[in-house]
């Protein structure tokens, strides 16, 4: 171990890590909408610059991103708002039908030396339910808050330079990157959603469009996302069309997540994510834990970004040396 990372530097590092984790936590109310209109901002700063360099002056691109944006928030309330608001309404007659489902199973398990009570130890409805529930009123709570993020990114746009995105410091090194990995997830993101709504409508499950917004959005969460975004439409099929129409259904989960997520989205992607498949299941677990459910949308981009800041400065080269696969490295090294 060389003189720049001793043991009692790394307890220093993850002190302050710990320290700084905490104060995030306690400001998420303010830190969630800030971040999200940070990685909206950078994601527009491309488009606008392009109409900036068409000789439209630099106002009336930011406007013109703005309205598009606004135009494109707007449609989901107009498409999943109603479905939201009667999945919601309509949770009591769920848990009815699950607690039911759990009486008829108890039968067979005892079978097995099983009662009613292991099972929900192992399986509880009502926990289950209760977390999407969470889950939507968390994204409920972001589209109240939409027009304060908009407002912070108008800020953001009005003041950040052509330069930041072809400069090869760190800031313009980040930049690129987040704009690539937005692009691209949210093209895969949005085919999984509209793929997973025909097929719901296809199976004739309730609520299609809203589990295939769900699916949309699980989508950016790496791994976990897409089994997350599974849940409720397999819960909906197994409770009013029985055993063998939820199986159907997660077979069609299974066969356009893994069509997208592991067949196309490497190929459009190119180089992975850059980082251990360890880190970005505990990246999930830290910023879920620091900005609730949004933490884990933003996992991902945010890791990145981490990433990128410690690899280019020499005291803190050893942190990305741990974040990186063996391959990346080599692939650098090549380069």
């Amino acid at each position: 171990m060389s003189n720049s990372v001793r043991p009692e530097k790394i307890l220093y590092v993850i002190a302050a890590i710990a320290l700084v984790l905490g104060a995030m936590k306690m400001a998420s109310g303010v830190l969630v909408p800030g971040l999200l209109a940070l990685f909206i901002a950078i994601v527009c700063t491309e488009p606008m610059h392009w109409m900036i360099e068409r000789g439209i002056p630099r106002w009336l691109a930011i406007l013109i991103v703005v309205i598009l944006l606004l135009a494109i928030s707007s449609l989901m309330p107009f498409v999943i708002g109603g479905s939201f608001v009667q999945f919601t309404e309509q949770l009591p007659v769920y848990q009815e039908r699950l607690d039911g489902l759990v009486v008829q199973s108890s039968d067979w398990l005892r079978e097995y030396g099983y009662t009613t009570e292991n099972l929900r130890t192992i399986f509880d409805p009502s926990a289950l339910l209760g977390w999407v529930q969470v889950i939507l009123t968390a994204l409920g709570g972001i589209l109240s808050r939409y027009f304060l993020i908009m407002l912070l990114v108008i800020f953001i746009l009005v003041d950040v330079p052509r330069s930041l995105n072809d400069g090869d410091d760190t800031a313009g090194q980040v930049m690129r990157t987040v704009q690539h990995y937005f692009a691209i997830k949210t093209f895969t993101s949005l085919l999984t959603g509209s793929v997973v709504a025909v097929w719901l409508m296809v199976m004739d499950v309730q609520y299609p469009l809203l589990w295939g917004f769900v699916a949309f959005l699980f989508n950016f969460i790496p791994n976990i996302g897409s089994v997350l975004a599974a849940v409720p439409a397999v819960l909906l099929s197994l409770l009013f069309d029985g055993f063998t129409s939820s199986l159907i259904v997660m077979a069609g989960y299974v066969i356009i997540n893994f069509s997208i997520s592991n067949g196309l989205e490497p190929r459009i992607m190119g180089q992975q994510l850059g980082i251990r498949f360890v880190w970005i299941f505990v990246s999930l677990v830290v910023w879920g834990w620091i900005l609730g459910p949004v933490g884990m949308l933003l996992a991902v981009p945010l890791t990145m970004t981490l990433r990128i800041l410690v690899e280019n400065h020499p005291d803190t080269r050893w942190i990305a040396d741990i974040l990186v696969p063996e391959s990346n490295k080599v692939s650098t090294e090549g380069n």
